[in-house]
């Protein structure tokens, strides 16, 4: 009996170790920009809850992403780039989103974004 009271503690408290830890994930996304304004505005716009660090290079136009997949999606973040009006691999800003970019930021004009 003692035993068992032991290891149904030590399955209790597995569980709850389990439950208290985050499921943090880094992931890099491909967003178009141009320059360290492009960089700031991405960089708010993935100042969200759940999201715990993003930095995009305006050279490789590389944004590295580290986010709790249980408060945030990849898709949502995506979207979020989108929205403050950059494209990145899987979807565009749309055009209103776009038009709102600075003008020394319209990267879409830009060959050799």
């Amino acid at each position: 009996m003692k035993s068992f009271k032991i290891l149904t503690l030590l399955l209790i408290a597995f569980s709850f170790q389990a439950i208290g830890q985050k499921e943090v994930k880094t992931i890099e996304i491909k967003v178009d920009g141009i320059c360290e304004m492009c960089e700031t505005r991405i960089e708010n716009a993935l100042d969200v809850k759940g999201i715990k660090m993003a930095e995009w290079s305006h050279s490789t136009h590389i944004c590295k992403i580290v986010y709790r997949e249980d408060k945030i999606s990849e898709d949502q973040i995506h979207h979020l780039i989108n929205e403050a009006g950059h494209d990145t691999e899987k979807s565009k800003a749309s055009d209103e989103a776009y038009a709102n970019v600075h003008g020394c930021c319209k990267y879409r004009e830009h060959e050799d974004h």
